[in-house]
């Protein structure tokens, strides 16, 4: 079974996806770490949509229970974030081809603030950066301009906009539009939300591809006389948090399932050399046993399969 989870933090932006998936979500049995879960299929897919809870060590959690039970092929991070740039409004579209870890940092004896990066051991290099799988970012950017056009030609709204760059990502929140401008300029981040990253460190230890969809819920540049705040203990019904990142990543499960071969691939090349880290994850990374399969053979294996099932049905 190929299978792809959906992470998302709160239920206010999964009610968004649950009418897009097939054949009807059924509840999955209750898995210590992950708030709830629901399975359906995207045209033969099996999508998984595994609601998180907020912030890094929730979404962590969540990450490495839903990928413990079961292999993925890959990893969608679905929901709303905060703007870094003037030019966007909520409902806009950011695409993460990378996911910036914002707290991961040093503030040396001046008070200046440095990014650090994060590892997890001291002889491996730090990462400043997590960057998504190339076939995923291809799917997910068609997918986003794709939608784009739907909404503008619908009428109700202007077609969002679509970003393509780095998602900012830590728990912390930020409301000074002079202290969103200065993380911008410094990482480039177009905006901030609060589980990609932890998702990314996940998935990276579990040699898993990942890629992030976000939509714009509130901004801090151009406040809204109605947006998401963090005092905020029901969503306002204008917000509707992660409907477009919704739309968008319905889109991108289609265009995952019309090419499987493709993705399994990339599930064999995130399979790098094994190293400190994943090793730290018994069962995922290389075995030392002569002749077991690692994650890559089993990836490319499934990929093999795929294709010559393909070859076959043309023939």
């Amino acid at each position: 079974m190929e299978r792809v989870i959906v992470m998302v933090a709160m239920e206010e932006e999964a009610q968004f996806l649950y009418p897009l998936i097939e054949n009807g979500l059924v509840e999955q049995p209750p898995i210590r770490g992950i708030v709830k879960s629901f399975r359906g299929e995207v045209d033969g897919l099996t999508v998984d949509v595994v609601v998180s809870g907020i912030g890094a060590v929730f979404a962590a959690s969540a990450m490495t229970a839903a990928l413990s039970a079961s292999p993925a092929m890959a990893v969608i991070s679905c929901g709303c974030s905060g703007a870094h740039i003037p030019e966007q409004r909520m409902g806009d579209i950011v695409i993460g081809s990378t996911v910036v870890p914002l707290q991961a940092e040093v503030i040396d004896r001046h008070g200046k603030s440095r990014l650090a990066g994060v590892r997890c051991l001291m002889t491996e290099e730090h990462t400043k950066e997590f960057v998504a799988h190339p076939v995923l970012l291809r799917l997910a950017t068609e997918a986003a301009h794709a939608v784009s056009a739907e909404i503008g030609g619908e009428g109700a709204a202007p077609a969002p906009r679509v970003d393509i760059g780095a998602v900012g990502s830590s728990d912390l929140w930020r409301q000074s539009p002079s202290l969103i401008a200065e993380t911008h300029a410094a990482h480039k981040t177009l905006c901030e939300e609060m589980e990609a990253h932890a998702l990314a460190q996940v998935c990276r230890v579990f040699e898993v591809p990942f890629v992030s969809i976000k939509d714009v819920a509130n901004s801090e540049i151009h406040p809204e006389p109605i947006q998401l705040d963090p005092i905020h203990h029901i969503v306002p019904d204008t917000c509707q948090v992660g409907l477009h990142a919704a739309r968008v990543t319905a889109r991108a499960l289609k265009l995952i399932a019309a090419n499987p071969s493709e993705v399994v691939m990339a599930t064999a090349e995130a399979a790098g050399p094994p190293s400190p880290t994943r090793q730290l994850s018994s069962g995922w990374a290389a075995s030392p046993v002569r002749g077991a399969e690692g994650p890559a053979m089993k990836a490319a294996k499934r990929a093999a399969t795929l294709g010559a099932t393909r070859a076959t049905d043309v023939k």
